[in-house]
């Protein structure tokens, strides 16, 4: 969903997404904040925005978490140990470790510091779609296929490609649409340009033009809003942008697909928002949740209390708080 940012900062929004129209039964949901050891506020708020995807809980009820055939145990962590605790109704403050744990052992280095959230949802994304089991299909509820295109700026020669990915990246810049609808109807205008290519048709070092467009959707979008850019060589160049982004409570995702008549569903309500509050080298997350009731939540790690639609729109502005957003169907 993200480009890398540094340790102790967040400075991109995310979106989550879902298309289905019915839902089937899935396990209650009762809201419980999640202990932070003193670096954990980005994962907290990734996985209160997983908890409340109803689509993960319900494919949850068919998880066995004996399943040895299992590769890594973050599945059986965030399933097992985690999400049946949140949902069990009891309001104390959920134990993360565990689930920190298994995901350190996955990614290979420790979450000792803050992590950015883009690189807390791919490695809880990956570790799940890496699964052997029935956890497989919760990986794959985010997966958005893609066809690139590469054209080369010297011969105009181009190629088409196919690709997988779990998250749609929103851009902000001088030109751009700064609403996220208005953002989704010029996307397939959107190009972006790169040098030190070297194009096998022309036999040139050249530059490359590549613009993208979704064929398929999946039943949870997560979209990334990139607030962070680095306007040097160096990561004291890094930046995090402040310019007011608006993202709406039902969003039409037609204008992205390649065939935009496609009998497929498109429009998506939003449901969850990971927000960040303070620069790109120190900060804190926290996250929104609308439950099964249309009721909207803010989760701040160990507390969590009632708000209103305001107060998720006042993520609007990076300079207090940078969302991350999920959306389903109305």
């Amino acid at each position: 969903i993200y480009p890398k940012l540094l340790s102790t900062g967040s400075h991109r929004n995310l979106c989550c997404c879902s298309a289905k129209a019915d839902w089937s039964p899935c396990l209650p949901y009762t809201m419980r904040g999640l202990i932070n050891y003193g670096a954990y506020c980005s994962i907290n708020s990734v996985v209160q925005v997983l908890c409340g995807t109803r689509e993960l809980r319900d494919i949850i009820r068919l998880v066995d978490g004996q399943d040895h055939r299992s590769p890594n145990t973050v599945a059986v962590r965030l399933i097992k140990c985690l999400i049946y605790d949140m949902t069990k109704g009891n309001m104390s403050p959920c134990d993360p470790s565990l689930l920190v744990n298994a995901m350190t052992l996955y990614r290979g280095a420790p979450f000792d510091v803050q992590e950015d959230s883009d690189v807390v949802f791919k490695c809880i994304i990956n570790a799940l779609a890496d699964d052997c089991g029935i956890a497989k299909r919760i990986g794959s509820l985010w997966d958005i296929e893609n066809e690139d295109r590469v054209r080369c700026l010297r011969c105009n020669t181009v190629q088409s490609t196919l690709n997988k990915s779990n998250t749609i990246t929103v851009l902000i810049g001088d030109n751009l649409p700064t609403e996220l609808q208005d953002y989704i109807k010029l996307y397939t205008d959107i190009t972006f340009t790169t040098c030190d290519y070297h194009c096998t048709h022309c036999h040139t070092g050249t530059q490359i033009e590549i613009t993208s467009k979704v064929v398929t959707l999946p039943q949870v979008v997560c979209m990334k809003i990139e607030r962070v850019r680095n306007i040097g060589r160096d990561t004291a160049d890094i930046v995090k942008t402040g310019t007011r982004f608006a993202f709406p409570e039902t969003l039409d995702l037609k204008y992205i697909m390649k065939d935009p008549e496609a009998p497929v569903a498109t429009v998506y309500k939003l449901y969850a928002v990971v927000a960040h509050r303070g620069t790109h080298y120190c900060g804190h997350y926290t996250a929104y949740v609308r439950d099964d009731n249309d009721i909207w939540y803010l989760a701040d790690d160990s507390h969590v209390r009632v708000c209103s639609w305001e107060d998720v729109k006042s993520t609007y502005e990076a300079g207090s708080t940078v969302p991350f957003e999920s959306i389903r169907p109305p």
